[in-house]
């Protein structure tokens, strides 16, 4: 129960690796708030969040009585949240935290990822990319950092990507968006600080989710991008989204205490 009475905002946890750690949060022992734009597999994972605090909840009890069980069940439940839309954003935020009391982790998930020759992308696809994933995080910090204040502090946690630090052939709006959200996520640490809060950013490198279809299909389809997984990735495979939600964990859990304004790279040693 590394994460027992946290209280976790989840934006855009919906599938992929936020639903795998909203998963992991809530097998932690945290309370869960899954916020996403589409509500439908909102309401799923947090579903599935539930399932597994119970199931943590009930070796808990088998290990040491049925009161250690019953309080090592994490509660999850779900919302709608658009990032590109500021009232939406600070709806869910305060939704939130009427609805746990409080929030003192706040994790950023959602993204979007369009590919192509940098003199194919349109001006259009270029301002979706940054309206998702950077002004979505700024959206998400600029209405979640007062809630962690009222909290005394605690913990935000931004998604950005190998390809902000690394970019690629094809992915120059995706890359450029990414690698505002890593320099936002560094200069948001030092201004939360003085607060009790720690800021840090997860930079997947290739995980296997659907996230990742229009980038393979950059590279030629699934074949093709499987073999140049095992030329650069050193481990010689994807990761999984199980594989990522425990860093989420840890830098929600006050094992991180003395982490903020860090990169975590999850790659397979790609980065090396």
């Amino acid at each position: 129960m590394r994460l027992k009475g946290k209280r976790a905002l989840m934006i855009g946890a919906a599938t992929g690796i936020g639903r795998a750690t909203a998963e992991d949060f809530a097998r932690n022992g945290a309370r869960l708030v899954v916020a996403d734009i589409n509500l439908a597999a909102a309401a799923e994972a947090a579903g599935l969040a539930r399932a597994a605090g119970a199931a943590a909840g009930a070796a808990a009890g088998a290990a040491a009585g049925a009161a250690a069980g019953a309080a090592g069940a994490a509660g999850a439940v779900h919302l709608a949240c658009d990032v590109r839309d500021e009232g939406s954003v600070a709806a869910a935020v305060a939704a939130a935290e009427a609805e746990m009391g409080g929030i003192d982790t706040l994790v950023l998930f959602a993204g979007l990822m369009r590919t192509g020759a940098v003199e194919t992308v349109e001006v259009a696809d270029w301002d979706a990319i940054f309206a998702v994933n950077a002004r979505g995080t700024f959206l998400a910090a600029k209405h979640g950092a007062p809630a962690l204040k009222r909290a005394g502090g605690g913990s935000l946690i931004t998604t950005a990507s190998l390809a902000g630090l690394r970019g690629a052939p094809g992915m120059t709006a995706y890359a450029a968006a990414k690698g505002a959200v890593i320099a936002f996520t560094t200069a948001l640490a030092q201004e939360l600080a003085p607060f009790a809060i720690r800021v840090n950013s997860v930079l997947p490198g290739w995980i296997d989710t659907p996230f990742n279809n229009p980038a393979i299909a950059q590279m030629g389809g699934v074949e093709a991008h499987a073999a140049i997984v095992r030329r650069i990735v050193p481990l010689g495979r994807q990761g999984t989204p199980a594989e990522v939600a425990p860093i989420y964990t840890f830098l929600a859990s006050e094992e991180s205490r003395y982490v903020t304004a860090k990169a975590m790279m999850v790659d397979g040693g790609m980065a090396h």
